[in-house]
């Protein structure tokens, strides 16, 4: 309970004391068994003395802790990947520097040179700071590169000011955010864990596991950082141990003309086989389209929870859309269609009640009335009946679009969905069609499969290039888009398609809205 000031100066005290009785930290393997108001104080300390440094019940909670010291040897593994982390060289303190991203420049300004070792292999890390807009408020940054490479970032927390914290956030080897309660990786244990929509509060924040580091523990970022690519490469990078210059001004890849573009038929190849072993690796699991367990189970098991999420499920991410419609029936009561069609004003302070269940406070309760009657009258008032006798693709989709505030995108992704999450039976799937979305729209344009960002074009090309079902290019499009293909600096190095893509990065840079 001692204010931050006295908890610095008592790490300090304690690896002084240390010092005295153990003489130089390097290369020693320490071991912080107390609660994270302990550790945090101390890891940043013992690490930039070069100690092994760990905190083997981080993130767990008392009782977890308790099963911890129950379960065995009270010891952390000598042979984790995190003790065999050694500084070579550094901290080093630099000035800071702009980098260049694909679509704009950022300037830190201040960068730390560190040189690590794992293994036997040396890699030389730049953990560069600056302030940047973020989460609805200006906030503390980090970025740290390998080279021109950048690894990973962070951003400060809600509570930055008093704690000079950041959350970085985990991730799996598909390069998809891990939720709490999922496995963690080996590589990330002894990093200080937490929810990052805890730490981290305002629009589009993540539920997700992060690390939480301070932002002079500059050893530990840089250590995150390897292991973030450990992770997905199952080897850390392998940059060189000489002291070399700053992250560069990198200009983006050249625009590739249209007739040196690549192979399309490798792209799409590329796209369905990713396509199909996430599927694969799927099975047996429930399908999650929002990590809210009781919301995901009300979208599974109530079609007309699934139509309200569809609708929902614009301009905002989707794991908030699909989760708004269990909401939505908190703040109601019900979501029984026929009371809702008469319910104008209480779905409209439903979902303008903070915080609100979406941005479009005006429209998104008219359509989601409007969807409740269209059911009732058109559907005897169960959603269900939209697609419960076997249609088309394309008719399905034209069912969907009926609704107010469901589009092409909606209607296309909403018929994947049906068909290939939900195990409902749609006939003639050569009339499914990719959504005009940001994402896919990034992916079908940088990879060439596409010459414009235009709906008809767009939606020609998946017909000609995968005519038995052109729907499906666009769950693996999607992804990639969202996790590799994001509007800022594309990660083309550890992209599925990076052997096949020409990487025309500068042809998405107009991709909006959607």
């Amino acid at each position: 309970e001692q204010p931050e000031d006295y908890r610095r100066a008592w790490g300090q005290w304690v690896v002084a004391k240390l010092r005295q009785l153990e003489g130089d930290l390097r290369q020693r393997h320490i071991e912080i068994h107390a609660g994270q108001a302990y550790a945090a104080p101390l890891l940043p300390l013992l690490r930039a003395a070069g100690a092994h440094a760990v905190h083997p019940v981080s993130g767990l909670r008392r009782g977890e802790q308790l099963a911890w010291y129950g379960s065995g040897p009270g010891c952390a593994q000598e042979d984790s990947w995190l003790s065999n982390v050694t500084i070579i060289d550094g901290p080093h303190h630099s000035p800071g520097f702009t980098y260049r991203w694909p679509d704009s420049t950022e300037t830190f300004e201040s960068s730390t040179d560190i040189t690590l070792a794992v293994a036997g292999r040396s890699h030389q890390l730049r953990v560069a700071v600056c302030d940047r807009e973020a989460y609805g408020r200006p906030r503390r940054r980090i970025v740290v590169f390998a080279g021109s490479q950048p690894l990973a970032e962070a951003v400060g927390t809600d509570d930055y000011p008093r704690s000079r914290a950041l959350a970085g956030l985990l991730k799996d080897a598909d390069g998809r955010m891990l939720r709490p309660g999922e496995p963690v990786p080996e590589v990330y244990e002894g990093f200080p864990l937490v929810d990052f929509s805890d730490e981290v509060t305002g629009p589009y924040t993540r539920t997700a596991i992060a690390a939480l580091l301070r932002e002079d523990d500059f050893v530990s970022w840089a250590t995150f950082a390897l292991a973030r690519m450990a992770v997905r490469t199952n080897t850390p990078p392998d940059t060189p141990a000489a002291t070399g210059p700053p992250p560069a001004a990198v200009p983006p890849p050249p625009r590739v003309p249209a007739q040196r573009r690549g192979d399309q038929q490798a792209v799409v190849a590329a796209l369905l086989r990713y396509g199909r072993e996430w599927d694969q690796q799927r099975v047996g699991r429930e399908p999650e389209l929002t990590p809210h367990p009781e919301a995901n189970r009300l979208i599974l098991d109530n079609p007309y929870a699934f139509l309200l999420g569809v609708i929902f499920d614009q301009g905002i991410p989707a794991e908030r859309a699909w989760r708004a419609p269990y909401e939505l029936r908190l703040r109601l009561g019900h979501l029984d269609p026929p009371r809702m069609a008469g319910e104008l004003d209480a779905v409209r302070a439903a979902v303008a009640r903070r915080p609100t269940l979406h941005r479009f406070v005006e429209e998104m309760p008219r359509w989601l009335v409007e969807a409740a009657q269209r059911v009732v009258s058109g559907y005897g008032g169960e959603a269900g009946a939209i697609w419960s006798d076997n249609p088309r693709a394309a008719d399905l989709a034209a069912r969907l679009r009926s609704f107010r505030g469901i589009g092409q995108k909606k209607s296309a992704m909403a018929v994947e969905i049906l068909a290939r999450d939900l195990g409902v039976p749609v006939r003639e799937l050569t009339g499914s069609d990719i959504a005009y979305d940001v994402h896919v729209r990034r992916v079908f344009l940088r990879t060439g499969l596409a010459d414009d960002d235009d709906l008809d074009h767009m939606v020609e090309v998946a017909r000609r290039l995968h005519p038995e079902r052109p729907g499906e290019l666009d769950y693996p499009a999607w992804l990639i888009g969202r996790q590799w293909c994001g509007a800022g600096t594309p990660d083309c190095a550890l992209c599925p398609l990076a052997a096949v893509c020409p990487r025309d990065v500068l042809r998405a840079d107009g991709v909006t809205g959607g």
